[in-house]
Formats: C-alpha cells, structure tokens, sequence
C-alpha cells in the first residue's frame, strides 16, 4: 500500500492505495492549518481501510514548486514516515501532479501546468501529449511572468492549476482552461504506482524552490 500526500499549494490532499485503484482520499482547500491536520487526515485513511502504518510500502510526496510553509510540511511528514519505517519515497512535482489530471481528461492534448506564484507569476512547466497517466514533459519548471508562460502555449493546448486563468488572458489561440485546479494526491497515488517504487530505500527527495521567499530576515545595522 501507497500513501500519497500532497501539501504543496492551496490545498492538503491524501490518498491510500496501490496500483489496483485508490482506497482511501481526501481533499481540502486551506490557506492555513495544513500542519495540524494532515495527521489526523492520514489516521482518517487508515481506519477507513482498515490499515496501519505497518502495512505501508512506499510513500509519495509533492516536492514543488508551490507554497514554503507547505512544502516544508509534507516533506517533513514524509521524510519521517520514510525513516520510521524503512520504506521507499518517492518526490514528484506538483505541476506533474496536474498534468497527469489533464492528461485523463484530454490525453491527445498537450498540457500547460500553471500554479500562481502571485505578483502575476506563476510556476509553469509544458507538457507533450501522452497516452495517461503520464504526460511527458516539454520543458523544464519555472517561475515566470504569466504572459511569458503564455507564449508557451500552442494551440488546442489545456491550462491546468490555480494559476490557469491568469496565463489563459494573455493566450491568443484556442485552449482548454481548468482554472482553479489544485494538485491532488490521487493523481500522486496513481503515478507512483505507476512508476513502481523500488524496493528497497532511495536518498529523500528535497523540495523545489524556483525563486526565493518573500519574508525576508531583517538585516542588522
């Protein structure tokens, strides 16, 4: 059994299952609170299938880019499930996250990921059509000005994310807009299935920053 856990952007998701399907999800939309509930979410999930910790074999985490308190606390989670029980972990990003989304939806369709980074950026990264649940990947993550990531857009291309919207207004051809999307871990659950978790304990994977955070430390005089 997988435990998928996604806590990169505006939402916190989990999911539990293996490559035969998901047994258990849950998804909230919260701007704060993430820390205090994802283990209650997660001991939800284990009731709910009747499982332990024990019977885990392997672990799934968002990496980023998106929110830093967030991905400090998904990846902390993860990490410390991962060394508590000796299982493998497996980090994707969550722009993967939501071009596995889309690629379900309109797998002959090439996909634009877009998170909002806020101050009209956003986090983007293009995708190729693929059969799902995989969407090979056209170019590289970044952050970048939301007309900018437009220009990586062709036509009949589908926007996916939060940030979908800001990039789909500076798009001048035809295209698909799934605004307001978050990354969800059952998508998460389903390509580390997919991807088959090795079996034995991989180096931890580290969160992916794309620009530097806005609090910045006080300087001394």
């Amino acid at each position: 059994m997988i435990l998928a856990i996604d806590t990169a952007s505006r939402a916190l998701s989990i999911a539990l299952g293996d490559g035969r399907g998901v047994s258990f999800a849950a998804h909230q939309l919260r701007s704060r609170g993430q820390a205090e509930n994802l283990m209650p979410m997660i001991e939800r999930g284990f009731r709910a299938t009747g499982s332990t910790a024990a019977d885990l074999t392997g672990l799934a985490v968002t990496v980023g880019p998106g929110t830093f308190t967030g991905l400090r606390i998904g990846l902390a989670a993860a990490r410390a499930m991962r060394v508590a029980l000796n299982i493998p972990l497996l980090g994707m990003t969550a722009l993967e996250v939501l071009a596995a989304d889309a690629a379900r939806r309109f797998p002959d369709r090439p996909v634009l990921a877009a998170l909002d980074a806020r101050r009209d950026q956003v986090y983007a990264q293009m995708f190729r059509r693929a059969e799902p649940p995989f969407a090979e990947c056209w170019s590289a993550p970044v952050a970048v000005a939301a007309e900018g990531a437009a220009l990586m857009a062709v036509s009949g291309t589908v926007l996916i994310g939060n940030g979908a919207a800001l990039v789909a207004s500076h798009v001048a051809g035809q295209t698909v807009v799934l605004n307001g999307v978050e990354p969800d871990a059952r998508h998460l659950l389903r390509l580390a299935a997919a991807r088959s978790l090795p079996s034995c304990p991989v180096p931890a994977p580290g969160p992916l920053y794309l620009r530097a955070p806005d609090a910045k430390l006080p300087t001394r005089r």
